[in-house]
């Protein structure tokens, strides 16, 4: 059984959208910058080769955009760290988002979308929401 540990990554210099140092942000709120951001980047350097693997079905068979999907603020901020980290990872591809639980994943057409909890992907197309986790 894999054991995740964290490693320290230095992110101190850093510049936000905001145009300030991710180093004079407060502790509590790094978290959610560094996934607003992209910090870590894309997953698709990190993820195990999944040629043998096939898109899930169930990708193909639910709307891209789904009716039960979040919505307002929280969901745009969201989506927009997991568009960072699935960048270029193939389809199937998927992660739960570290800010709400949300499951996130890369559809056949490539843009990046919200799934219901109750969907099942395979662990094998799982990517990690930081590099700094093993």
């Amino acid at each position: 059984m894999t054991k995740s540990r964290n490693v320290h990554l230095d992110h101190d210099d850093f510049i936000t959208s905001a145009d300030r140092r991710l180093g004079d942000e407060p502790d509590w709120i790094r978290p959610e910058l560094e996934w607003l951001e992209g910090v870590h980047g894309s997953a698709a350097d990190t993820q195990a080769p999944g040629n043998d693997i096939d898109t899930p079905d169930i990708l193909l068979a639910i709307p891209e955009l789904h009716p039960d999907r979040p919505t307002g603020a929280t969901a745009m901020i969201d989506a927009h760290g997991a568009k960072h980290r699935l960048k270029g990872c193939r389809p199937g591809s998927w992660l739960i988002s570290p800010k709400t639980g949300w499951k996130w994943s890369v559809w056949p057409s490539g843009h990046v979308g919200w799934l219901p909890m109750d969907i099942e992907l395979p662990d094998a197309l799982r990517v990690n929401n930081r590099n700094d986790v093993q």
